[in-house]
Order: structure tokens, then sequence, then C-alpha cells
């Protein structure tokens, strides 16, 4: 190829189509709803101004992360888990509200709605040798080859690698394309339901004064939190790249 054909090549040459580009606010019979309890979320009304992406570490399905919440009396959850096939499950409307930040905040978790992630979350390598897991520790003697998650147990799932670490682990489950795909579509529909700014923000994916001062957009409960504390969300490239796309919808 010369000069000339190589130049005319670069103008002409096909764009790769963002795969995200085409996302759409959620069809609402996508949305699976569930009984939960009344008394474990507040059935007030304010102004929504935040979204705030979790994650649960746990396996697969949502049976433990709400009988977890059922169980105490702090009316802590949220009003979005989705599952790894992509599945929304509401538990209370979004207009409502329940505790979730802990950011000794109320006001923060009563303008922003909670999306739970279904995932491990930050995985350990096995070694061979005796790790302390879950809370309270208990000793798990781990395997060369195997990744374990928070509460000692081995998984195999997609993993997500980052070479310097992030919040104390190196790697992550993966989201699946089908939650970041449900997390765009929920975002979408909030946006027009509730005009909420979904400029993406740089600094969502660690302890940030603008989400703690209550700025609109989508934050993540790392951004609320000290590196110490919190890992959720992780910042997949998949899906910085939906979230990045989604202002321009």
């Amino acid at each position: 190829m010369n000069i000339l054909q190589n130049i005319s090549w670069w103008k002409n040459k096909p764009k790769i189509e963002n795969e995200w580009s085409n996302l759409k606010p959620i069809d609402l019979i996508k949305i699976q709803s569930i009984d939960f309890p009344k008394e474990h979320y507040f059935q007030e009304e304010f102004t929504k101004t935040q979204i705030v992406l979790h994650h649960t570490i746990s396996g697969a399905g949502i049976e433990g992360d709400l009988s977890t919440w059922e169980a105490s009396k702090d009316r802590v959850s949220v009003a979005f888990i989705i599952d790894r096939a992509g599945t929304p499950w509401q538990l209370f409307s979004s207009k409502f509200w329940a505790y979730h930040l802990a950011a000794n905040n109320h006001d923060l978790d009563r303008h922003s709605i909670g999306i739970e992630i279904d995932n491990w979350g930050g995985l350990i390598t096995g070694d061979g040798t005796i790790k302390m897991f879950g809370n309270p520790p208990k000793p798990v003697k781990t395997e060369m080859g195997k990744f374990y998650a928070y509460y000692g147990n081995p998984v195999a799932v997609p993993l997500q690698y980052y070479p310097n670490g992030f919040r104390g682990y190196n790697y992550y489950e993966k989201y699946s394309r089908d939650q970041i795909q449900t997390v765009g579509e929920l975002i979408l529909y909030w946006k027009n339901k509730y005009n909420i700014l979904i400029e993406y923000h740089d600094d969502m994916w660690n302890t940030s004064r603008n989400a703690l001062d209550g700025a609109p957009g989508i934050w993540t409960h790392v951004s609320y939190r000290l590196p110490s504390d919190k890992q959720d969300c992780h910042p997949a490239p998949d899906l910085i790249n939906m979230l990045k796309t989604l202002k321009d919808l």
C-alpha cells in the first residue's frame, strides 16, 4: 500500500461502533418484583439526585442477599439487585429509600438510588498456605491456582485483573455484560424519570468529596467510604466504557 492509498484508507476506515451506543431506558417488562417486607425500607419520597452502584460479595442467586437484609432490623437494602444473568430484581420503588451508604449522612441515602450487582467482589489467590477469611476471621488452607472469595470459599468465575491492585485486591470477579447493560438501562430510565445528571465522574473510584457533598450523578459505594472499608464497585473497563457512553444517549 503506497502513501496515498494509506491516507485514503485511514480517512475511510470503518468506524468501530461502541457496543453501548444503542442502550435505551429499561423496558419495564424486564423488571422482576420481590415481595420485600415494608419494614426494611422507608416509604418516604425524596428528590433523587444520585445513583450509587454496589456489588454484593455473594454467589449466584439473590436469595442470600435478601435473607441478610431481611434478618437485619436496620433497614439496610437497595431498590434493585441485578443477578448475573442481568435480571433486575426490584425490592421497592426507586422513589423510596433505605440505608445503603453508611456515610454518616442519611440525606445521602434519602436522595440516592442504590443498585447491587451480584458479584463475589475481591478475590485472594491461593498459595498453599493458611489464610484468614471472613468476619469473624476463620483460617482456610488455600490451594495453589485457586481463587478464594471473602468468606474463604474457592470460586471459579471470570476474572478482572488489576496489576496495581484496587482496594487491597488484584483480582475481582468480572461483572457480566448482561449486568452492565441492565445497569445502563436503569440509569437511563432514572435520568428521564428524575432528571438525574449522568455525567461520568473520574473520582467515583475512590473516596470523593464531591460524592460526600451530594454532587448529582453516578457514584459507587467506594466514593463514600475509606479504602480500607469498602471495595464496591471495582473499575472494570467495560463498566467505565458504558458509564462514559451514557451522557451522549
